[in-house]
This record gives structure tokens, C-alpha cells and sequence, in this order.
């Protein structure tokens, strides 16, 4: 009975190990499937003008474009919560500056 318990505890550990192992390369390949290459897009910086729920509206640093998106309708999903004179980054398709939005990015001020 005791070779039976002891058995069963190796087996578990390794178990526990292999699972350990296994999943932890999963996340990682998670975030190398959202990074994007800037290369690919035509990036556009802009200002938060106003925020409605997970709707944003922006005006170009030089005021004259203006953007509008859906934080939940993009390719890559924004995962930071835009405020009012935010600074973004929008990754749009070169060919389709208007439809062609891909990700929003938040300018981190540096002090």
C-alpha cells in the first residue's frame, strides 16, 4: 500500500511539473501573436477629444483629421482605458486609412 502512495505522489509531481512546463509557453506565444509590426502600417498620432463608453473620438495633433473608433471592434483590442487629451498612436492599413484601423496604442508620458 505504501509503494502504491509513494508512486502515486511521483507521478503527480511529475505531472504538476510537465503541466507547469507546458503552459507557461502557451502565454508567451499569446503575446507574440498581438505584437504587430510597425513596418506594416502607416501609423497616425492623435488626441482623445471625447470618450463615450468604448467609443472615442480624436482630433490630429495638427488639427486636421479627426478619428473615430470602437476600442471593441479592432483587430487587436485595446486593453488600456482611454481619458480625454490622451496622446494615441493608430496603426491603420496603408491602403485604408478610413476602414482601416488595426490598433490603438496610448502614449505613455514620460516625466
Amino acid at each position: 500500500m505504501k509503494i502504491k502512495l509513494i508512486i502515486l505522489g511521483v507521478l503527480s509531481s511529475i505531472l504538476i511539473t510537465l503541466a507547469i512546463f507546458f503552459i507557461k509557453p502557451l502565454d508567451e506565444g499569446k503575446q507574440v501573436k498581438e505584437q504587430i509590426k510597425t513596418e506594416e502600417y502607416k501609423t497616425l498620432t492623435y488626441l482623445i477629444t471625447e470618450v463615450n463608453g468604448s467609443e472615442y473620438y480624436g482630433q490630429s495633433i495638427d488639427g486636421k483629421t479627426k478619428i473615430y473608433f470602437n476600442s471593441e471592434k479592432m483587430k487587436y483590442p485595446m486593453k488600456d482605458r482611454l481619458e480625454i487629451n490622451d496622446k494615441i498612436i493608430a496603426f491603420v492599413e496603408p491602403e485604408n486609412h478610413v476602414g482601416g484601423l488595426v490598433k490603438v496604442e496610448k502614449i505613455i508620458k514620460k516625466d
